[in-house]
């Protein structure tokens, strides 16, 4: 939908970046180029300084066009880009150490293709391709691809997105192609399911961005710019560009902003419609009509984050019994108890109950995204606790269900099977510190309560098969993190591949189950008898379990038996890390002069073991 005068002051009004980005999704507005560069000009005071990246386009059709789209929803997205267009159609040129993509270093290396470079039999038309003959087009155009995608990544750092361009065109069977044996759409799609599959399982830093999808939900006619395609070899709308690159950068700002850990949710007029210390269970909102059905759909929608690795916790002003009685027995009630890895239902301050939460969870508050309706309750938080992300719940009904999707913070560029089981990990953890709690109450120590989980961790060593997770390692945590070095999953995989490298990780499990994969730390052999830590890190989860001590016992014996005589390792100071302020000194590293530490692994370091109660399997 085009712009009105009124619209666009009211976008210009607006107090944020993610403000005018809530209107424009949610209000499907599509601004003119005149009126996107005097928002881009307002966006640009409102955030001050971006951070900027760098990106790389490699094209075979148009992309100059596309670039002032590029700028203004970078600034929607609260950072800044520095483009490079490659020469039309040079895509394998391209693809070496020596070109000009190379040279740019992007951040980030964006694929414009079509599916007439995948393979030449889809440059006639689909239908007339006789199916006997699809599979083996298959799978040479997946080889093909692959092939391509394999020599940027060997070739560049950064992260690679591969685009490929829908046909504008119906599909030649017409509305018979859906019932048709021979169906270009099911051919297209089975074939798009397995790119996307090689994708994700052959390469790491690469994802695969659905133009399909974007096109559905603009609409084909409102994608598609056929006059411009036909005279310029340019494809998309004003409608199609802002999405496309909106897509684009909201995955290079996700790579950039701090990512979020927890979103937390108030429950009056959030998760259901209307007051249930006032409504009552049969008078909130919530079920099969209208408007309990958009508050049905926001709980499925807030499940589907909770897949992608976010957890949830719940902070409501309200009396606990009768939240607890929609949590557990209201019909059509989907975010239960167990949904929730932690929860505040009192009637403090919300500030106060957030800054309880982090500290429950062990988290930092700028990791905490918080969702409410309430004007006061909003400010109260944007006020006291300026690193909370807040997004206030729509005023219009029917936009509570995406009121989430427009935030970069909550995208993702890979899965792991953290993520699919944080809840529980963190649920996990409320019961250890019920039973340490338990335990110093009748008298117990500390100790006694190490003893009594029954640890066991394992120790792996450069394992290329988790290389998605330990670079997920770098990027996220920062309380127990010695360095804050931040690699991506080429860079971590590069460092596996070395034989001057070590990559460990850990992960724990004890009575109440498995952490995961929640510890890495990366060594440089520097000499034959001297190493450095690069980087030693542990999630939050397992802060307060020695499993630290444990982890560094361990890499030392292994680096002690393959002859190396002292560690090296740093500690860089950041706003978050003071937790692993001490940890050198407090393992046996002197300080030096320069600042660096330094341990003489000459020293027996056997005396270490019976600082941690953990059985050990590792190198």
């Amino acid at each position: 939908m085009k712009i009105s005068d009124d619209q666009l002051e009211k976008l210009l009004a607006a107090q944020s970046p993610q403000e005018v980005k809530n209107l424009l999704v949610q209000r499907r507005l599509v601004p003119s180029l005149a009126q996107a560069n005097k928002l881009r000009q307002r966006l640009s005071d409102l955030q001050g300084a971006h951070r900027t990246i760098r990106l790389g386009i490699v094209h075979t059709y148009t992309s100059e066009l596309i670039e002032p789209w590029l700028h203004f929803c970078a600034a929607l997205n609260q950072i800044s880009v520095e483009l490079y267009h490659a020469p039309y159609g040079v895509t394998l040129q391209e693809a070496t150490a020596d070109s000009g993509l190379a040279a740019h270093n992007p951040d980030v290396t964006l694929l414009l293709l079509t599916r007439e470079d995948l393979h030449p039999a889809l440059r006639t038309a689909s239908a007339c391709i006789p199916l006997a003959e699809k599979q083996g087009i298959n799978d040479v155009l997946r080889q093909d691809l692959n092939n391509l995608v394999r020599r940027y990544r060997d070739n560049l750092a950064g992260h690679i997105i591969v685009t490929v361009l829908p046909n504008p065109m119906p599909p030649g069977l017409g509305l018979f192609d859906s019932m048709a044996a021979n169906s270009e759409t099911h051919w297209w799609n089975e074939l798009k399911a397995s790119l996307a599959s090689d994708v994700r399982e052959n390469f790491n830093g690469v994802s695969y961005l659905d133009m399909d999808q974007l096109a559905m939900q603009v609409g084909q006619d409102n994608f598609f710019d056929m006059r411009l395609w036909y005279s310029s070899s340019y494809p998309f709308t004003p409608d199609g560009a802002l999405a496309v690159s909106n897509s684009v950068t909201s995955i290079a700002a996700s790579l950039l902003l701090t990512k979020a850990k927890v979103i937390v949710l108030d429950a009056d007029n959030t998760l259901w419609g209307g007051v249930i210390g006032e409504d009552g269970m049969k008078g909130i909102a919530l079920g099969p009509d209208y408007p309990g059905r958009v508050y049905v759909d926001f709980q499925k929608r807030l499940l589907s984050l909770q897949q992608r690795g976010f957890i949830l916790a719940l902070c409501s002003k309200n009396n606990p019994e009768d939240v607890d009685e929609v949590l557990r027995a209201h019909p059509h009630q989907l975010l239960k108890h167990e949904h929730f890895a932690a929860q505040r239902v009192n009637w403090l301050p919300k500030p106060d109950n957030l800054i309880a939460l982090a500290q429950e969870l062990n988290l930092g508050l700028d990791s905490f995204i918080f969702v409410d309706d309430s004007d006061y309750e909003c400010a109260a938080v944007r006020h006291g606790l300026a690193e909370v992300e807040v997004v206030q719940v729509p005023s219009r009904t029917a936009e509570i269900p995406t009121c989430l999707d427009t935030l970069v913070r909550l995208e993702i560029t890979s899965l792991t099977k953290e993520d699919f089981e944080k809840t529980a990990m963190y649920v996990q953890e409320r019961l250890r510190n019920s039973q340490r709690k338990a335990l110093t109450e009748t008298g117990g120590s500390v100790e006694d309560y190490l003893e009594s989980l029954n640890m066991k961790m394992s120790i792996g060593l450069d394992d290329i098969s988790i290389v998605q997770r330990l670079a997920q390692l770098t990027q996220k945590t920062n309380q127990f993190n010695l360095t804050t070095r931040r690699y991506d999953e080429k860079e971590i995989a590069e460092k596996i591949s070395n034989p001057d490298t070590s990559v460990f990780h850990f992960s724990i499990t004890d009575n109440f189950g498995d952490s995961g994969v929640v510890g890495l730390a990366i060594v440089d052999r520097e000499s034959d008898i001297a190493a450095r830590l690069d980087t030693f890190l542990m999630s939050c989860r397992v802060i307060g379990r020695m499993a630290e001590h444990a982890f560094l016992y361990t890499i030392t014996r292994n680096l002690q038996s393959r002859g190396v005589k002292a560690l090296s390792a740093d500690y860089i100071r950041t706003r978050k890390n003071g937790l692993a302020e001490t940890f050198l000194p407090d393992n046996g590293f002197c300080q030096t002069e320069d600042d660096r530490y330094v341990r003489n692994l000459l020293v027996s370091v056997d005396t270490l073991k019976n600082c941690f109660p953990i059985d050990i399997e590792g190198p």
